[in-house]
Order: C-alpha cells, then sequence, then structure tokens
C-alpha cells in the first residue's frame, strides 16, 4: 500500500489502532499518521481516544490518503462513512485497508448491515458465505463510486484459521479526466471486480 500511494506521500487514518503493531511495522514508514482506539496507549503516536465511527465524522477526513480499517469484525460501516466524507479530485489515490472477519457471521446467516447496504442485498440469503470474496468485491466497487474513484489495484489474502477473515488492500483513483463524487462512472466502475491486480 505504501508503495501504490508512496510512503512520502502516505497520511494514514488507523481506524482500530490497538496497540500499534500496524504502526510500528508499516505504518510508521508513512508520512505522517493518526490512530483512533476507545483504550489510551502511552506510547509516541498521535491518536484519537474514541468511538472510531464518531471520531470519522466529525474530523476532516481530506488530509488523509490511506485508511487502516482493521475491525476483527465488519469494517464496512467506518468505509462507508469516509466514502460518504472523503470525496477524492481529479487523478487522486486513497488507500484503504480491510480485515473482514464477518465470514463466520456470514456463515451463520448474519450478513452485517453496512455490508448488506453496500452490496444491495436483501432479507437473509442462504449459501452467502461461498459468495463472500464477491460480496467483498461489491462493497469495495461501492464505496469507490461513493467516493468518485474506481479500484485500480487489490490485493486479498484469507486468514488460515476457521474464522474465514479476509485481508483486503484496495487502491482507489478518481478518473483524471472527471470531476468529485460520482466520476467513477465509466465502464471499469459497473460493478465487477474482474481485472484487478
Amino acid at each position: 500500500m505504501l508503495e501504490a500511494i508512496g510512503a512520502d506521500k502516505a497520511r494514514v487514518f488507523d481506524a482500530f489502532a490497538g496497540e500499534g503493531e500496524m504502526f510500528r511495522a508499516v505504518w510508521s514508514s508513512a508520512a505522517a499518521y493518526a490512530g483512533c482506539d476507545l483504550m489510551w496507549y502511552r506510547d509516541d503516536r498521535l491518536a484519537f481516544v474514541a468511538d472510531n465511527r464518531r471520531v470519522l465524522r466529525a474530523i476532516d477526513l481530506a488530509p488523509f490518503n490511506v485508511f487502516d480499517l482493521d475491525a476483527h469484525g465488519s469494517p464496512w460501516e467506518q468505509a462507508m462513512i469516509v466514502a460518504a466524507r472523503r470525496p477524492l479530485s481529479k487523478g487522486e489515490r486513497v488507500g484503504i485497508v480491510l480485515t473482514d472477519g464477518s465470514g463466520l457471521g456470514i456463515k451463520m446467516g448474519n450478513l452485517p448491515g453496512a455490508l448488506a447496504k453496500l452490496t444491495g442485498m436483501r432479507g437473509r440469503p442462504s449459501g452467502l458465505n461461498r459468495s463472500h470474496d464477491e460480496l467483498i468485491g461489491k462493497a469495495l466497487w461501492a464505496v469507490a463510486r461513493r467516493m468518485g474513484a474506481e479500484p485500480v489495484k487489490r490485493w486479498q489474502a484469507k486468514g488460515k484459521t476457521g474464522a474465514s477473515v479476509v485481508y483486503v488492500g484496495a487502491v482507489l483513483e478518481a478518473p483524471s479526466g472527471a470531476a468529485g463524487r460520482g466520476a467513477g462512472s465509466g465502464s471499469r466502475a459497473a460493478g465487477s471486480s474482474a481485472g484487478l491486480s
């Protein structure tokens, strides 16, 4: 992610900062960093101590171009807030790092509300656990469209435990020929995540 955005340009908002493992391993190399967690940790990180949804709704998100949404549950409510409050300008790139731990709940028939909204799912359809990757792809496209962008790069890995956790990194970019919100309505933004590297 830092290579795709540029470490010297990356300004990270870490919505689930925790004890700082990701900061020490990766985000400390970024140009700027702000974390958020419900607990205060005695270290040198700049951090908000509050519910990240409240912080994401209250602060100016324009200074940030990388959002780490490592929920260990469903990160899609936070992703929707970012999408609503952080439109991209022409040619601008933003990175989103997600930990989607909703797979186990989906296996039990519980689709998180924000994921359902982003994907247009209604009710409690069965067998969704077999389509978890497709749901993530559709949700990413919906987030990108709301930001006036298209996904241009995507990395994905699955956890090795039975918890069905999926780790995703995506770079979204606003087309340079279009302006502002809704610019991602071209053919690549039609809803399929095929072809993304």
